[in-house]
């Protein structure tokens, strides 16, 4: 029997990340563009909708973290939801590409840094795909 250790590190550290994403968007807009500054270089003038944009994401972040922290916690009795991970993680990935210019226009991202993002995305997804139990039972 496996402890899961592999799916449980990589959700876990999926989870922490989106919490904390998350939370920077409901402090405050700043700290939401400090962080979008620093992970995608994005340039963001930081005024009252986008203000209060980053905190009503900051919420649906927050919910996407702590679903990754309950894969992390059981893989085995949670494992499906890594298809619905995986399932926003394509939609975010087609729509930096789609929308690509819009990201260039409206915050100053290149396209180098939507295709590496979308190359994490994709890699994240991938590993919890790859990494989801596939017996059925309790966990370990």
């Amino acid at each position: 029997m496996t402890k899961h250790t592999g799916i449980r590190a990589l959700a876990g550290f999926m989870g922490v990340y989106h919490i904390i994403m998350g939370l920077a968007g409901i402090v405050s807009g700043q700290t939401a563009a400090t962080g979008a500054r620093i992970l995608w270089n994005a340039t963001v003038t930081v005024d009252p909708q986008f203000t209060y944009l980053a905190k009503f994401l900051g919420a649906y972040v927050i919910a996407f973290g702590v679903m990754m922290l309950a894969i992390a916690k059981d893989p085995v009795r949670y494992g499906p939801l890594v298809y619905v991970a995986a399932l926003l993680g394509a939609i975010r990935i087609i729509e930096r590409l789609v929308f690509a210019s819009d990201l260039q226009q409206a915050f100053g991202i290149g396209m180098d840094r939507t295709i590496v993002t979308a190359i994490i995305v994709f890699a994240l997804n991938g590993g919890l795909i790859l990494l989801k139990p596939r017996e059925q039972g309790t966990s370990a």
